[in-house]
Order: structure tokens, then C-alpha cells, then sequence
């Protein structure tokens, strides 16, 4: 057998004979060095699971003793329990309720302020002060929402910290009013300015904002809209 192995090795790979009988004798060892890993893996193995396995065992046996301790200590606090209504219980003191601070109204808050309120970080914070002092303040609750940013979630929450009244603090004199002061109001836009300021050119003074409606850009509601914030 050995012999046919050498003519194999000789024939096909042309290994000497010197180097045929080494080649022969190295491929055990090759083999066991290959196989060893393996038996040295499954014996560590196996000592690993039975140390997990005595570590469950032990855990069982704590667990079972703080379950008995837990339930004696349930039972003494359960009868004291029971002699204190019978007489024999020392006076409770009652928590102290939180002291409730005043709301402040949110024609007063500044953008500082605002942030006191989840979400509103101080970007969109600066963002309300400056339209609400734009407006010349806000005379319905529902104006927050023109707000760039600001969702009806966001408005009950600033409303739940800050309290409404509909308060307008400075009226724009659509009479005396130029271009650049016209335009700063969030209702009127760049043509809208124009509009106004050439009809004031042609036609004079404005006496009520019912004269806004001569102008056949504007419409009802948006009259409506900003007729609190206009004087004459």
C-alpha cells in the first residue's frame, strides 16, 4: 500500500523518494494539528455549560430564599398595618401641593418666555414675538396659527402656560403711513401697499376702512381682517 502511494507521489507530482517518505509522515501531524481545535473547543465547551448550569442551580436557591424573605416582611408590614387603624398609628404628614404660579398673558411674554413652553425653541419663539408685535397684537386666539411653525397643538399648549385677551397696542394711520411702514404689516404685502398709497394719492384721505373696499383687489374679509389694526 505504502508503495502504490509512492509511485502515486512520484508519477504524478514528481517528489524523490527522500522526499516521498517525509511527505508521508508530515500528513498525520498536519491532521492533528487540524483536529485539535475541535477537541480543545467541545472540552471547553462542555466545561463552560456546566458552570452555567451550577450558576442557574445557585441563583435558584437565592431567589427562592429573598422570595420567603419578601413575603415575611409583607406579612409584619400587613399586621402593622392592621394595629395602626386599630389606634395605634403615628399621624401621617400630607406632601405639600406644588405652589401654582400666575399665568402671564401672552400679549405681555417675551420671546425668552415663550420657551417655557415645550416645543417652542428660540427660533420659532422670536419668530411669534416678532409677528405678534408686527400685528400690533393679537386680537383672536386663532392668529398664533399664522405663525410659520406653529400647529394647533403647539398654539393649546402656549395657551395652556399663557393666558389670551385680545389686546392690540398700536394701530397703523393708513393716512400717514408710507410705503416701507405699510408693508412691514403682516396683512399687507407688497402690492397691496401700492394699491393703497395710489388710491390715497388720487382719491384723498380715507375716511373708514369701508373705503378699502373701492380698491377692486381687496375683498370683504380681508378688509375685515385688518380693520382693527387701521386708524384714520
Amino acid at each position: 500500500m505504502l508503495n502504490k502511494w509512492f509511485y502515486v507521489l512520484k508519477s504524478y507530482l514528481g517528489f524523490t523518494r527522500r522526499e516521498m517518505r517525509g511527505f508521508v509522515f508530515v500528513i498525520p501531524v498536519l491532521t492533528l494539528l487540524y483536529a485539535a481545535p475541535y477537541f480543545i473547543e467541545r472540552h471547553n465547551r462542555s466545561a463552560a455549560q456546566a458552570s452555567y448550569l451550577a450558576y442557574i442551580a445557585e441563583n435558584k436557591t437565592l431567589f427562592s430564599q429573598e422570595s420567603s424573605s419578601q413575603e415575611s416582611n409583607e406579612k409584619s408590614s400587613q399586621e402593622r398595618r392592621g394595629s395602626e387603624k386599630k389606634g395605634n398609628a403615628t399621624p401621617t404628614l400630607k406632601r405639600p401641593t406644588k405652589p401654582s404660579l400666575n399665568k402671564i398673558s401672552f400679549a405681555e411674554t417675551t420671546a425668552v418666555e415663550l420657551q417655557m413652553v415645550q416645543g417652542v425653541g428660540p427660533v420659532l419663539s422670536a419668530r411669534i414675538a416678532e409677528y405678534r408685535d408686527n400685528l400690533g397684537g393679537f386680537n383672536a386666539p386663532e392668529q398664533l396659527l399664522e405663525v410659520y411653525g406653529v400647529n394647533a397643538e403647539l398654539a393649546e399648549k402656549i395657551y395652556d402656560v399663557f393666558t389670551f385677551e385680545p389686546k392690540i397696542e398700536r394701530q397703523l394711520n393708513v393716512n400717514l403711513a408710507d410705503f416701507k411702514q405699510l408693508i412691514k404689516h403682516p396683512y399687507i404685502d407688497y402690492g397691496a401697499a401700492k394699491v393703497i398709497l395710489a388710491y390715497r394719492n388720487q382719491h384723498g384721505n380715507y375716511d373708514s376702512a369701508k373705503d378699502l373696499l373701492n380698491i377692486k383687489i381687496f375683498n370683504e374679509a380681508w378688509v375685515d381682517r385688518i380693520t382693527p389694526y387701521l386708524s384714520f
